[in-house]
């Protein structure tokens, strides 16, 4: 049962889509031709890409330390990703075009656009980044960048000029810190250099005017160690203001996402941090005391004890970064860069450290400086004179060493990025993809027509075959396929055959069992005949009536047919119109229904003499008479029950004619009075909902309802003209198909069949 309800749900979804076919092909052809059109027309645009390695180590430092560098950070990459494609890049792209020798070449430069409207500097950098793509190569350290132009040579030359600006950011982000220290020194350096010059010349002034050519010994290594304490001090100020320039450049950097790490490191505070912070300052004091009192073996303590000032530095690092990391105000280092975090956290404790430093000097250098006061006036000029020379020729020689330092580190810091594949100009465009967007149409318009096709299934309510009629619970007597009479009329002339007005008057009438007995739609009468006769076999239908839910259903023709069929098989067949509303049953024999069944009702004629003779042997017709003014109560009398018995006894059937039953109560009246009723229903006009409303009428008076005849069934519409001929061809030849056995048995086919209408 599975596999059956399978097959039907999978033939009625390919009948869907055949009745739909003709909006599937416009659909289809529309959406195609609409999609081809617009691609056709579209501006073509070329994409240019080049591919940017992000490295994780310095240059120089992977050199010194003959070590490879490490797997790059994921944030790293990421963060690159978003630069590449920020508006400061972009700007900063923009204002190198400027000055660029292919302005005039690029179309993102022009001053105006084609409406006239004048271009800005915003409106190219909107531009520029909406064109910017940027991708990060799967499991790789490779950014592709890629810029979209309407030309080949634009595509690339932006996307260089992408690429260089990002490597020129990335070298000076990188080399940010030391450049800001650097400045500092060079301006320090020029300052001390002046400082010299001019202490030099007061010295030698000095001695010139008063005759004084040295100092003595003593006097001599007291002025040597006032001046070195001196250079030390400055020296540590200048390391220290060096470390505050740092302290604010990393400040700068990280403002934006954690505008309060500096001051959380600064305070981190901790009974152990106090204490280590003591110690440093402790070691610095003994440090600058064995300075000033040098004597054997001091060198060896001063290198020492810095060398445990050192170790207490990390230490406090250390301490510190768990106290930061820690607690209420918890910095947490991985929302910024690691990078940064330690580089704040180391400043933060070498500016301690020197400012501990600093402090204990400037002890020593008071108490030197006390001694050089007491020395005689005149030698005191010159000590002072003397003691500044050789401070500010150490000042100078310690900046110009730590000057060189800072360019040589400077120098030796890389952008952290390398391009790899600068972009060249492509050969094919980028957009539009002509097959693809063709495909994609062909795809979407057969979507479009196939959901039109079914959207429109679901709206059409009406009963179109078999299978409706049985899924709203009624009996199927038979399906009546549609009568192309144009047709017939046509392949008959077309062979030669000559047609009186009485046989073109039965082709029209689609009396189609009279003048082809041989044909499908005959058969299906047939079928028909036989269902009837096998509906109830203990007790025969013999006075049946034929209605419809509404007019132009077919139900006079299929009723004469009918009965055609029933006397082809032997049977006396009395035809009755008793629409007595709309009478059309003479028009299929050309009967004059002046006279008929109104006459009988009324008692003015009998039954014989309103009987209508016809050509068809056995088969006779009651016409509907004169048109009553209460046609309803002539179909309910007493009389009208009369009638049928007479014309039951007589005749082996008896098939009335009767109206719609949802539009007037006669077929309701009348279907009381009959052995079995028949519902036409025509295929594609009437709503299930109607029908349903026809069978309910029929069932409130107790008819015995036989079942619905489906009539006008349009077989090649709703299966397909293969379904047509095989199912409907395969026993009978109709009118000139084609055939095995060939053009002999075409002609004796076509004229048997004239032989019948004649």
């Amino acid at each position: 049962m599975e596999g059956k309800d399978t097959t039907h749900q999978l033939s009625e979804f390919l009948r869907i889509l055949f009745r739909g076919r003709w909006i599937i092909a416009v659909s289809f052809l529309a959406v195609v031709g609409a999609v081809t059109f617009l691609t056709y027309r579209m501006r073509p645009e070329y994409s240019s890409s080049a591919s940017i390695l992000i490295l994780n180590r310095d240059m120089v430092e992977t050199e010194f330390l003959n070590s490879r560098p490490g797997p790059v950070p994921k944030s790293r990459n990421l963060n690159a990703l978003e630069i590449l494609r920020s508006r400061t890049i972009v700007e900063d792209v923009i204002r190198s075009l400027a000055d660029s020798p292919y302005r005039g070449e690029l179309e993102i430069m022009r001053e105006a656009a084609p409406s006239g409207m004048p271009i800005t500097f915003d409106n190219r950098v909107s531009t520029l980044r909406n064109k910017v793509g940027v991708t990060l190569q799967k499991d790789t350290d490779l950014l592709k960048v890629s810029v979209i132009a309407y030309s080949p040579f634009e595509s690339a030359f932006l996307t260089n000029a992408l690429a260089e600006q990002f490597y020129r950011y990335s070298l000076q982000t990188s080399r940010g810190e030391i450049t800001d220290v650097r400045l500092f020194l060079e301006q320090q350096l020029d300052v001390v250099r002046q400082q010299l010059s001019q202490s030099e010349e007061m010295e030698r002034t000095y001695k010139e005017n008063q005759g004084v050519s040295a100092l003595d010994q003593e006097t001599t290594q007291l002025v040597g160690q006032s001046a070195e304490f001196h250079a030390l001090y400055n020296t540590t100020q200048t390391e220290l203001n060096a470390q505050l320039r740092r302290q604010e450049y990393l400040r700068r950097q990280i403002a934006e996402t954690k505008g309060t790490m500096v001051e959380d490191i600064s305070s981190a505070s901790s009974p152990l941090i106090e204490s280590i912070q003591r110690e440093i300052a402790d070691k610095q004091t003994r440090i600058a005391t064995l300075m000033a009192n040098s004597g054997p073996g001091t060198d060896v303590t001063v290198a020492a004890l810095e060398k445990e000032v050192e170790a207490i530095k990390s230490k406090l690092i250390e301490e510190v970064r768990k106290v930061a990391s820690g607690g209420a105000s918890a910095i947490d280092p991985m929302r910024t860069s690691q990078r940064l975090f330690d580089e704040l956290l180391s400043t933060d404790v070498e500016i301690k450290a020197l400012t501990a430093r600093a402090e204990a000097l400037r002890e020593v250098m008071q108490n030197m400086d006390y001694d050089l006061e007491r020395l005689p006036q005149k030698t005191l000029v010159l000590a002072r004179l003397t003691r500044d020379r050789e401070l500010n020729e150490k000042l100078y020689l310690m900046l110009n060493e730590k000057y060189e330092e800072s360019r040589i580190t400077e120098a030796g810091k890389s952008a952290g990025v390398q391009i790899v594949d600068p972009a060249k100009p492509s050969v094919e465009p980028f957009r539009p993809k002509k097959k693809l967007n063709i495909l994609l149409g062909m795809l979407f318009g057969l979507v479009i027509g196939v959901g039109i096709a079914f959207f429109l299934e679901f709206l059409d309510d009406t009963v179109k075959t078999g299978d409706d009629v049985e899924r709203l619970g009624m009996t199927l007597l038979g399906t009546i396929p549609l009568v192309y009479t144009e047709q017939i009329i046509k392949r008959l002339k077309k062979q030669g055959k000559q047609f009186t007005d009485a046989d073109l008057h039965r082709v029209e009438a689609k009396m189609i069992t009279r003048f082809s007995p041989k044909s499908p739609v005959s058969e299906a009468y047939r079928s028909l005949r036989t269902n009837i006769q096998f509906a109830d076999i203990d007790k025969p239908k013999r006075v049946l009536m034929v209605t419809s839910t509404m007019s132009k259903e077919g139900k006079s023709t299929s009723i004469v047919n009918l009965a055609i069929t029933l006397t082809q098989m032997g049977s006396r067949v009395l035809l009755v119109d008793s629409d007595l509303r709309r009478p059309s049953l003479h028009n299929f024999f050309s009967m004059d229904k002046t006279y008929g069944l109104t006459n009988v009702l009324i008692g003015s004629l009998s039954f014989d003499e309103v009987v209508k003779h016809t050509e068809v042997e056995k088969l006779d017709v009651i016409t509907s008479g004169d048109i009553p003014p209460n046609p309803a109560e002539l179909v309910a009398s007493e009389a009208m029950k009369k009638f049928i018995e007479e014309a039951r006894a007589r005749y082996d059937y008896v098939l009335l004619d009767s109206p719609p039953v949802v539009a007037v109560t006669d077929s309701a009246i009348l279907a009381t009075r009959v052995d079995g009723t028949l519902l036409v229903v025509s295929s594609g006009m009437v709503s299930k909902r109607e029908v349903q409303r026809a069978a309910g009428l029929l069932k409130n008076v107790r008819s015995s309802v036989m079942g619905v005849v489906l009539n006008g069934l349009d077989i090649k519409k709703i299966y397909g003209s293969y379904y047509y001929y095989f199912h409907y061809y395969q026993y009978y030849y109709y009118y000139g198909s084609e055939h095995k056995s060939g053009k002999s048995r075409k002609k004796k086919s076509a004229s048997a069949d004239y032989q019948e209408v004649t």
